[in-house]
Formats: structure tokens, sequence, C-alpha cells
């Protein structure tokens, strides 16, 4: 037997403890009263127990379920024990190190936490883009995530509004109309800076019917090329070399200020549960 048919079938006993899990006695009616918009309690689970336990919950649950964990530092290897017991697409919502003296548009952790709440809105699907995710740790592509691990320090900041997020969003899509100047004018009321060649998030370059933009919730820059005023495709590229990685039918540019920081609350993104009104 090849190495890689050893971890593969490791890999698969993992994931067939869920199954375990669920023949508990006691833990149909756990679920039960969670799905009812009940308190429910597991005792005894600790370590990677307690990661298996969310993955059961997890394949139970109706919407998206959040794991909230004591400490910032304890996430990453709670992410890492889920992904052993689970295939269900998970997502991180990240905390901020500071809020004070922060620019938002250029902040990594801003354009998580924002990637995160577009994704819950819907946004991001076939036909919009909000970044080609990296496979790594916490992060699934173009999945609206089942499960969301963060931290207690986390959950406590705030988020834009639902209505400020959609204000803060222009969407443009392939074929559309537009004035390329007035949206290189857009991009730099909204706090995009105008660079000959863009390489960080918040930077935009315009050149000859091009705009290149690279909103601070996408991975990789995105090229809009124009003929005339419509808009004849959309890329997304590679910094490095300006390889294209992928045709897009259209793009969410969100842009991020100070009001990004606050107003709302994660939980006003996630779906109501029954009894909670």
């Amino acid at each position: 037997m090849t190495s890689a048919e050893t971890i593969g079938g490791a890999s698969q006993r993992l994931l067939k403890l869920v199954g375990c899990v669920h023949r508990q006695t006691g833990f149909a009616a756990v679920v039960a009263s969670l799905q009812s918009g009940d308190a429910a309690t597991i005792d005894g689970a600790w370590g990677s127990g307690c990661a298996l336990t969310a993955a059961a919950v997890g394949e139970s649950s109706p919407g998206p379920l959040v794991v909230v964990l004591s400490t910032v530092e304890r996430v990453d290897d709670f992410v890492d024990d889920l992904q052993l017991f689970t295939t269900l697409p998970v997502a991180v919502f990240a905390a901020w190190e500071s809020l004070s003296g922060e620019d938002f548009l250029h902040n990594e952790t801003a354009g998580e936490r924002v990637r995160l709440l577009k994704m819950l809105q819907g946004q991001g699907g076939q036909s919009h883009f909000c970044g080609i995710l990296p496979q790594k740790s916490g992060q699934s592509p173009g999945r609206p995530p089942r499960i969301i691990v963060t931290s207690i320090q986390a959950l406590m900041q705030p988020v834009p509004d639902p209505a400020a997020l959609a204000r803060q969003t222009r969407s443009l899509h392939v074929g559309d109309e537009i004035d390329e100047a007035q949206l290189a004018g857009w991009l730099v009321e909204a706090g995009f800076h105008a660079t000959p060649a863009v390489e960080l998030p918040g930077e935009f370059s315009l050149r000859g019917g091009i705009v290149d933009v690279f909103a601070a919730d996408w991975n990789d820059p995105v090229r809009v090329e124009f003929f005339g005023d419509r808009i004849e495709s959309i890329r997304a590229f590679d910094v490095a070399g300006q390889r294209s990685l992928l045709r897009l039918e259209g793009i969410d540019v969100t842009a991020l200020d100070r009001g990004a920081a606050g107003g709302a609350h994660l939980a006003d993104y996630l779906p109501r549960m029954p009894g909670l009104g």
C-alpha cells in the first residue's frame, strides 16, 4: 500500500467519526433543540473532540454554524482539527488587532472580514467575484461557509451594517455601459490609490481602455477591459506575472472606510432561527 493510499484511508476513517457522534444517545435531541431555537449543552468534549462535535452539529445545522473560541490563538488549531472531520466549507471570522488608526481599505483583516460578510449576503456567486481564495486552512473558494470559526474578541468587534456594505459596493458586469473616467473617479473618492501598476489591495490603474482594480476583500486583482464605454471582458490576474487566472461575468467592488468598523454585528448577517424572532 502506498503512502498516499494510507493517508487517504486514514482521512476517510476520520470523516466517518462524525457518524458515530450522530448515533450517540441524546445527540438527536441536542440537534432538535438547536434547530427550534432553544439552547442545548454537550458535556465532556475537549481538544479535538470539540472540533469533531462541531463538525457533527454543522452537518445538521440548517444555516451557518458559528463556533466561538475563548482566544484568537486557538482559532487556527481548531480549524485544522475541524477539517479532519468534515468536508463542509469552513471560514474564519478574523479579529482586528487594533481599531485605532487603521487604514481599512488596505488592511488584510478588514478584507477577510468583508469577504465573509459578502458571502453570507449571497454575493460572490457565479456572476460575481469576491476574490480567488487560496487553498489553505479555513477557506473554501466560492462556497458560502457552513461553519464559521471565530473568537470572542472578533465577535465583539463591530461590522458594517448590511445596508452600509451595499452602499459601499459597486457591481460591474460584462456588457455594462459605463464611463471609464467616471469609474476611476468613484474609485478615487472611495479611497483607492491610483498607481501605474496594481500590486496591493486598495490600488487601481487606468490606461487606454483598461482599468485594473485590487479590492481589499480580493486575493488577486481584476482587469476590466473596455470597448468604448462598454465592458468587453473582466479577468482576474496574477500580480507577479500578469497572467490571467479566471474569466468573470461580473465583480463586486467594495470600498472600505472608517465606517466599515462599526454599525452592526456578525449575527445581523446570519439567518434567523425559529423561535428567536
